[in-house]
């Protein structure tokens, strides 16, 4: 039988309450319409202490992000990324991981992206943080290609990154909004991007 003691141990730290508590809000209520009132009341904390850790709402929706999208949720550079597996492989991986990424925040990214136009600089900065150091990792694995001659030397790397990315993108926001006009596999899709995709910059 566990006492009160150890039940407060397992409880997690106001920090990730909060963190938790303001994704939910976030994606249910808007960046707009989300207050740290209700905020710290879906986190069970009182609204100081939203303060003492964040001391703006501006500055939790940055947290929230980070928390969201920080180094150990993203397709950073792995295995594959150095060109060992090759840019097919690559590709697929990257396409794979930053696909799972998107599905698992979707709520979030839908909120953020339908409400950017309302917000300014504080906004922006978040959503940078999401698709800012995906994208690096693949300019970098992309650059690399050019290199090696795996793709055509002539490309813009920052260019093609954003069509690969752009395209993943895409196809996770149309597939959750039309779910009953699905007519493929997802794992379909990825491939069929990745071929057309190798088609259009392999040298």
């Amino acid at each position: 039988m566990s006492t009160p003691l150890r039940a407060a141990r397992r409880r997690p730290p106001a920090r990730q309450l909060l963190l938790d508590a303001a994704a939910r809000v976030f994606a249910r209520d808007g960046l707009t319409g989300a207050t740290t009132r209700e905020i710290s009341r879906e986190a069970g904390v009182n609204e100081v202490t939203l303060f003492r850790h964040f001391g703006t709402k501006e500055h939790l929706i940055e947290a929230v992000v980070g928390s969201a999208f920080g180094p150990e949720k993203r397709p950073a550079e792995g295995r594959g990324d150095g060109g060992a597996l090759g840019l097919r492989a690559d590709l697929e991986s990257f396409a794979a991981r930053y696909e799972a990424l998107l599905v698992e925040n979707l709520p979030l990214v839908r909120t953020m992206i339908g409400e950017i136009h309302r917000h300014a600089v504080c906004q922006q900065q978040a959503l940078k943080g999401i698709f800012w150091p995906m994208r690096e990792a693949l300019v970098k694995r992309i650059t690399l290609a050019c290199r090696t001659g795996e793709a055509r030397v002539a490309l813009n790397p920052a260019v093609v990154a954003d069509l690969f990315a752009g395209a993943i993108l895409a196809s996770v926001l149309r597939r959750s909004t039309f779910r009953r006009l699905r007519e493929y596999a997802d794992c379909d899709y990825t491939k069929a991007w990745v071929d057309v995709f190798l088609s259009g910059i392999e040298s």
